[in-house]
């Protein structure tokens, strides 16, 4: 078993043999880390803060994006390409240099590049308007979609004001016709000389008797009629319908009062996002040296331990057989 046990001081001494090696390996992987350092591009870096909040007179049924959807919309590509051409930058770079982190109830928006400061500030503002008219064309489509559900509504309860109006209008010339009919009655009898000469005390007295019930009966009659068409005028469709006729208007007058806020919504549709803070400027950004160095310098010690191990294992065949060749020479010849 001896044979096979490591013995930590071969290793030490194959590396002091080839220190030379592994501190050339380490003094390259610095230089060249510290070069590529220094030579590296100056980038510059914006963050804007934005927060997520339903604006006053929204559509109901309309859902507001989490903020979690606002930054995964932030890297859709067809919004990059809005923003990307007339930047004079490709989406690709545009996709790469952006990032959008969700903090709480708010969203991150950051840029980085190699770009000038002012010009990396208004590619983010570029973005941020973008994402924001995005957003507001959901909200018009809300509306939109909100209007016609409306002008479905309205259409159904007029509907039931004009069956409302017609039934009225139906009483209204029934009562006129009874009315009509009820002061002819009358009139017919005011003006008939007979009955109008029978006396009290003979015959004719329960014929009498009965014209002047007649007439009793007709003018209680016409009063009704009367105080019905007084009513109709003045309550109109309520005589007809009573609670639900004001409910009914109530809700047309909400209609309508929806139907403007929608309309002003439409024609400036708000959007749910809004700046927080914005978009702020830092930088220039470089890579840091003292990082860049220290992975340099591990990466230069594994590699230069790793190939004095290396050469170590190629020489060994031939110092093997070196030491074999010595060992199979013949000795002096017995004088």
């Amino acid at each position: 078993m001896d044979e096979y046990e490591v013995d930590l001081r071969e290793y030490v001494r194959i590396l002091w043999k080839g220190k030379w090696i592994v501190a050339g390996v380490l003094a390259v992987a610095l230089v060249v880390a510290g070069v590529v350092t220094a030579r590296a591009p100056v980038e510059h870096r914006a963050e804007v803060l934005l927060a997520v909040e339903t604006p006053a007179g929204m559509p109901s049924g309309y859902s507001l994006p989490t903020a979690a959807r606002v930054a995964e919309r932030v890297k859709d590509p067809n919004l990059l390409s809005r923003v990307a051409l007339p930047a004079g930058v490709s989406p690709a770079w545009l996709a790469a240099a952006l990032e959008a982190r969700v903090q709480g109830a708010f969203v991150q928006v950051a840029l980085q590049g190699t770009r000038p400061a002012a010009e990396i500030g208004a590619i983010l503002a570029g973005v941020v308007d973008a994402l924001r008219a995005d957003l507001a064309a959901g909200v018009a489509e809300a509306a939109d979609r909100r209007l016609g559900e409306v002008d479905a509504a309205r259409a159904a309860l007029r509907a039931r004001l004009t069956a409302w109006e017609e039934e009225l209008d139906e009483m209204r010339m029934a009562a006129e016709a009874s009315r009509d009919r009820l002061r002819g009655e009358i009139a017919r009898v005011g003006n008939d000389q007979e009955l109008l000469a029978l006396s009290v005390g003979d015959e004719a007295t329960v014929r009498g008797y009965l014209v002047q019930k007649e007439l009793d009966l007709l003018y209680a009659r016409l009063q009704q009629v009367e105080l019905a068409l007084d009513g109709m005028e003045r309550q109109g469709e309520a005589y007809v319908a009573g609670a639900a006729w004001r409910n009914t208007a109530e809700q047309l007058a909400a209609l309508d009062e929806e139907e403007a806020v929608l309309r002003r919504i439409l024609e400036e549709p708000p959007s749910p996002l809004s700046v927080v803070r914005g978009p702020v400027l830092s930088g220039p950004v470089r890579p840091s040296l003292k990082m860049n160095l220290a992975v340099a310098g591990v990466l230069g010690l594994f590699v230069g331990v790793l190939l004095v191990f290396f050469i170590r294992a190629l020489q060994a065949p031939t110092n093997g057989r070196r030491d074999l060749s010595m060992d199979e020479r013949p000795g002096p010849t017995p004088g």
